[in-house]
């Protein structure tokens, strides 16, 4: 184990930061805070770029929630997630988070927190992913993508399209493309279905993002602006259409 364990503070309330990171500097003088965090999706760039084994997550925080934040983490850290809400917060500890904190900080109960984080990092961080599914109700909202050797936090609505590619979807927006490795399938569940509409099995379409759509051979075709190519809507899905 490291001598001086590293954390990240994602909160965006920067009082409370602040005092989070003072109470630790007291309580846990070795722990090093690597990286601090105003909103999810800074949080969850930090997660990648400062490699933390501990992880303070605001459940509440704009971009990205703290717990889609704690998807992120793949089991690459432990997570302890700051809430003000008891019954979200008792039911992420049950599912793996080392430990939960309510607002407004009480000292005393950070120091349970840290003597529990201490016995944890000798062990592997535990599997969010069930609390996440769970409680992440509305639809996809973010995705994290790579794009020539970097990684990328993506809003859902800069993204023109969806299209599967080999082992890859390709992510398709009006300044780059990028790969995640979530299947058109999948996609279809995750994201609003108003704004974004299955047009193959192989293809995902923003509406807004549409530019012309056209009759081919008895069968539609469309085209999204930013772009010269042609994509060929199947059958099954060219009821969506109808209005437009």
């Amino acid at each position: 184990m490291n001598a001086r364990p590293r954390a990240l503070l994602a909160e965006d309330e920067a009082l409370l930061r602040a005092e989070l990171k003072t109470a630790l500097a007291l309580l846990w003088p070795e722990l090093q805070i690597v990286a601090e965090a105003a909103d999810g999706v800074q949080a969850a760039q930090f997660l990648t770029q400062a490699r933390p084994e501990i992880a303070f997550l605001d459940v509440r925080m704009p971009g990205l929630s703290g717990v889609e934040v704690a998807r992120l983490t793949a089991q690459r850290c432990h997570v302890v997630f700051l809430t003000a809400y008891n019954d979200y917060a008792v039911d992420a500890f049950e599912q793996g988070a080392v430990d939960y904190l309510l607002k407004p900080l009480d000292l005393a109960r950070l120091a349970v927190t840290v003597q529990r984080l201490k016995e944890k990092l000798a062990q592997p961080p535990a599997d969010l992913s069930a609390l996440v599914e769970r409680r992440a109700s509305g639809p996809l909202r973010w995705i994290q993508a790579s794009s020539g050797g970097q990684l990328r936090f993506i809003n859902v609505n800069e993204v023109h399209g969806f299209r599967a590619d080999a082992k890859y979807t390709r992510v398709l927006t009006p300044r780059f493309e990028a790969h995640i490795r979530t299947t058109i399938k999948e996609l279809a569940l995750q994201l609003d279905g108003e704004k974004f509409w299955q047009i193959s099995r192989s293809a995902i379409v923003n509406v807004a993002a549409i530019d012309a759509v056209q009759r081919v051979d008895g069968g539609l075709a469309l085209r999204l602006h930013a772009s010269s190519e042609w994509q060929a809507v199947s059958q099954a899905y060219q009821h969506q259409f109808r209005q437009m």
